[in-house]
């Protein structure tokens, strides 16, 4: 009896191992494939990811940034260097100017992209108030815009942005060189705008330096909207030590007169002329004595027939009677000495004086304008 209830044990004992062993390995088969809601939209989600979820989300960053969307050959480059304009038209207008002016500078080695990286970063910076940044990116702009409407567009904005902050020195840390300099470089693109002469001609007399200022008035001069304010900046250089009154003998000539003068030791006769703003030579008397046509810088002359191409040069003295000027410049007239005179006399010199023509006696007399500090 006692064996048989052993052997009975025994059984049951192997039949439990068995049984729990088999339920182990269901259990263990069962919780590989079983998921949670959570784990089986994941699950079911990755093969979706593995296939499409790279052009999709390509799809929406383009579309987000760049809602007028770049041309195809643009929106992989533009998505790989994870850069678009669109990006930095939004940190621009919030405000994010630091990120915006990264984002940029990374397109300035793109040459298609260059030149419009710079006049973005010109407009940042003059929201920055940076003056001088803003006019140099400006320029850079200018130098390699191929669009000339583009271009003649900006200098005129750099023209306008100049003149507004010529009258608020600390934008430009009161640097009135780097002003000047500004001015220079637009004139290369515009040699004769009146305006910017003048501008130069104010800032030069201010800083004593009249040589310079003689040459950018005489060049506003030839403007008719500059020409009086321009003989004014004239009629007060007076760096010359004149006396205080002088006589000089006329000659008849119809109903006007002429002027025995020496040009660097060269006699020459010129018209006396109330009504030209500058003083010159004819082309004739030039060829003449080739040597005085130095420093020569071109000039649009306007005259009575139109517009002609010339030059100002600079010559070493001028000597009128008991007057000498000195580094003075002249211009190359559009004209030979057939009239019967080598040149002109100009208000440029006539305006440093108040002159009255004393026709009875034909002389010219002189009286020294005092200047605006006397």
């Amino acid at each position: 009896m006692q064996t048989k209830t052993f052997l009975i044990a025994v059984i049951a004992f192997a039949f439990g191992f068995i049984a729990s062993e088999y339920r182990a390995q269901f259990l263990s088969h069962d919780s590989s494939t079983s998921l949670t809601p959570n784990q089986q939209g994941t699950t079911l989600f990755a093969p979706m990811l593995n296939n499409d979820a790279e052009n999709v989300g390509k799809i929406d960053f383009k579309s987000e940034l760049n809602p007028a969307g770049p041309d195809s050959n643009n929106v992989a480059e533009k998505t790989d260097s994870g850069f678009s304009w669109a990006r930095v038209d939004q940190l621009v207008a919030n405000a994010n100017y630091r990120e915006a002016i990264q984002l940029i500078e990374s397109r300035m080695g793109d040459k298609n992209d260059a030149p419009r990286a710079w006049f973005y970063l010109a407009s940042i910076y003059k929201k920055q108030s940076q003056a001088i940044n803003a006019v140099d990116a400006w320029f850079r702009y200018v130098k390699l815009g191929l669009d000339d409407q583009k271009i003649n567009k900006t200098l005129k904005d750099i023209r306008s942005y100049l003149l507004q902050i010529k009258e608020t020195p600390s934008l430009f840390n009161d640097d009135y060189s780097w002003l000047m300099a500004q001015f220079e470089e637009l004139l290369k693109y515009n040699s004769n705008d009146g305006e910017l002469h003048l501008i130069l001609a104010s800032l030069l007399v201010q800083l004593n330096d009249d040589y310079q200022a003689q040459y950018h008035a005489l060049m506003a001069a030839n403007d008719p909207n500059a020409q009086k304010r321009a003989e004014a900046i004239l009629a007060n250089l007076n760096g010359d030590n004149v006396p205080g009154e002088s006589t000089i003998s006329l000659t008849r000539f119809g109903n006007q007169y002429l002027v025995n003068v020496s040009i660097e030791g060269y006699p020459a006769r010129l018209l006396l002329d109330t009504g030209a703003s500058l003083s010159g030579l004819s082309s004739s008397y030039t060829l003449r004595y080739p040597g005085m046509l130095k420093s020569t810088k071109p000039i649009r002359l306007n005259t009575a027939s139109g517009t002609q191409d010339s030059v100002l040069f600079t010559v070493t003295n001028i000597n009128m009677g008991n007057l000498t000027f000195n580094q003075h410049i002249l211009a190359q007239l559009p004209m030979d000495n057939s009239q019967g005179f080598d040149g002109l006399l100009g208000v440029d010199i006539l305006g440093r004086f108040d002159f009255v023509i004393d026709q009875d006696a034909a002389l010219l007399r002189l009286k020294a304008r005092k200047s605006s500090s006397d």
